[in-house]
């Protein structure tokens, strides 16, 4: 398709940003973690502040930096990088989002775009065009079909996630400002079922 390139490997990007950190270019987003991350320098320090999902992302995100000690940083402070306090249990419920996008081409750079560089965990992930109306109606309430056959009928492609509802609405704020899907639907959650293999 033309203009859809495909998207860089979140480890290049990720070092690539890290080179624009050493340079002084301190304003753009980290392209993992978005504007939830924010970098400073005091002295040689580097600091690193804002709010993580998880544990891991913030162990890996200090990782990243403490590669640089000696590099052009001195030292690491990451005492206002913290994690976001969940008051909802994952496990419990799952929910299913929906985006319309341009082709498959544009769904699956989404896809990649969620799964490769924001490791979004889903438990189901399926791109869906006009040929597979009927797998849409499988995976889909009745009530979200009637849009997602007006997306058919235009040619769009649909890409489905099922997800931890816990994180459902970080990912439909992702397809809907970041990936740029045409529309992004959330259905009712649903009790929580293991991820398909």
């Amino acid at each position: 398709m033309k203009g859809v390139q495909p998207p860089e490997s979140a480890g290049r990007q990720v070092r690539t940003w890290w080179a624009d950190v050493l340079a002084g270019l301190v304003d753009e987003p980290h392209p993992t973690h978005g504007a939830d991350v924010d970098v400073t320098f005091k002295g040689g320090t580097l600091r690193l502040s804002g709010e993580l999902p998880t544990e891991e992302d913030r162990r890996q995100l200090l990782e990243e930096a403490r590669e640089y000690v000696g590099l052009g940083i001195d030292d690491v402070d990451a005492r206002h990088l913290t994690v976001t306090k969940r008051r909802e249990k994952p496990g419990i419920l799952d929910q299913t989002l929906i985006a319309a996008f341009a082709d498959r081409d544009v769904a699956e750079f989404a896809r990649r775009y969620l799964v490769e560089s924001r490791r979004i965990k889903a438990k189901h992930v399926e791109i869906l065009d006009a040929n597979q109306e009927g797998l849409a109606r499988r995976l889909l309430p009745e009530g979200f079909m009637s849009d997602v056959r007006k997306a058919f009928d235009a040619g769009r492609a649909v890409l489905i996630l099922r997800v931890d509802e816990t994180g459902a609405f970080r990912v439909r704020e992702l397809l809907a400002q970041e990936t740029r899907s045409l529309w992004t639907v959330a259905t009712p959650p649903i009790p929580a079922s293991e991820p398909d293999s």
